[in-house]
């Protein structure tokens, strides 16, 4: 029997928990752990949450609290850290504020059961804006979405195929990437996984709805990381964050001798220099980057900003 754990990210989300505690206690296929981590909230969020496990008895449903606000990244990542603890073979993420379907994780189980090759498995959701001020995002539309499951395509870039709450990942790949994942690295837990299970060929995703997506004012997906009125240190830690996330995949891939580890390797390289550049203010450098170097920005956005920024203090 395949064991199972929700590791839900919280902060101030007690106007929202509810339908989604609500949906993950009543899943058909009951998960074997619950793990909340609150990363400071300054509501009553710790409060119902106890409430609501003492309500309906709820064993095994675990409260973890940050000492100090670490940013959503990392607290998604300390609830990693959290389910190695855990005897349990697969993780599901949970945000606060989203609605699953009822046989969500048993149709997801089902089909890492038939095939035991996927190690990252998302679905398709169902989006509900709740806010004018809400963003809507984008997602990767898949050439064979007519089939039940379709292969991640092998990419390079940093983002995502679908939202990460839709994510079910195998003990194996989390595993794999906490031996890598240094604190420092504040990346984004669903885009690492994403990028890195299209890599290693063992990333699918579930062509049915998972679940419901309530977009407010409030979502940390779909906003802008940085803007040209930022000042440049946030420019220099964006640029870390890149570091972060190709020096844990080219690990990964070299650990497994994929074919893919040498051309990772190089984006390592190239954002190491970048980063570099940018934190000695080496504004001549920074322009010969941008032209030896084209291939790998993600677009021009990217160069753009580094043109902006070289002038910056």
């Amino acid at each position: 029997m395949m064991k199972t754990a929700v590791l839900m990210a919280t902060y101030n989300g007690e106007k929202f928990l509810e339908n989604q505690l609500d949906s993950v206690r009543n899943q058909e296929l009951k998960p074997d752990f619950v793990v909340f981590r609150d990363d400071c909230s300054t509501d009553g969020t710790i409060a119902f949450l106890k409430q609501y496990i003492a309500r309906y008895n709820l064993e095994n449903w675990l409260i973890r609290e940050n000492e100090t606000n670490l940013g959503w990244r990392l607290n998604f990542r300390q609830l990693l850290i959290d389910s190695q603890e855990l005897d349990v073979d697969l993780v599901f993420f949970s945000d606060q504020d989203d609605t699953w379907k009822l046989d969500k994780n048993r149709r997801q189980v089902e089909v890492l059961k038939e095939h035991p090759e996927i190690e990252v498995l998302s679905g398709d959701i169902e989006i509900k804006k709740i806010s004018e001020q809400a963003t809507i995002p984008t997602y990767f539309e898949f050439s064979d979405h007519y089939a039940q499951i379709s292969k991640y395509p092998a990419k390079t870039t940093y983002n995502s195929f679908r939202s990460g709450w839709t994510l079910a990942i195998r003990r194996s790949l989390v595993d794999a990437a906490l031996k890598y994942w240094k604190p420092e690295y504040n990346i984004t837990h669903d885009v690492l996984f994403a990028t890195l299970s299209s890599l290693t060929e063992t990333g699918y995703n579930l062509n049915q709805t998972v679940g419901i997506h309530l977009r407010h004012a409030g979502n940390a997906s779909g906003k802008a990381l940085l803007t040209i009125h930022d000042p440049k240190a946030l420019h220099v830690s964006e640029l870390y964050k890149f570091v972060g996330f190709y020096d844990i995949i080219y690990k990964i891939l070299k650990d497994r001798e994929s074919d893919y580890a040498p051309e990772i390797k190089n984006y390592y390289e190239f954002y190491v220099k970048r980063h570099h550049l940018a934190s000695e203010n080496k504004i001549i450098p920074v322009f010969a980057q941008i032209f030896t170097e084209w291939k790998y920005y993600a677009g021009m956005s990217g160069r753009i900003r580094d043109v902006i920024f070289a002038f910056k203090k």
